[in-house]
């Protein structure tokens, strides 16, 4: 559990997992195209603005605010 806004840059990573972020998560980088996301939740915003890149697929992401595109 990470309480609090959290900032991920996700440039050469293969997976985000098994995360609870009690505020805003703030996704930033180069994702690859093999980027997963596995039981992450996230009860404050999803910030996206800060990725490079158009295809992203957030399946394993549960957003209880909002998500900045």
């Amino acid at each position: 559990m990470y309480p609090g806004n959290v900032v991920v840059t996700v440039t050469d990573i293969e997976s985000l997992e098994n995360a609870i972020v009690e505020g805003d998560l703030t996704l930033v980088g180069t994702p690859s195209d093999t980027l997963t996301f596995t039981n992450i939740t996230v009860t404050g915003n999803l910030d996206v603005t800060g990725l490079n890149g158009d295809l992203f697929d957030f399946d394993g992401i549960v957003v209880q605010g909002d998500t900045i595109l």
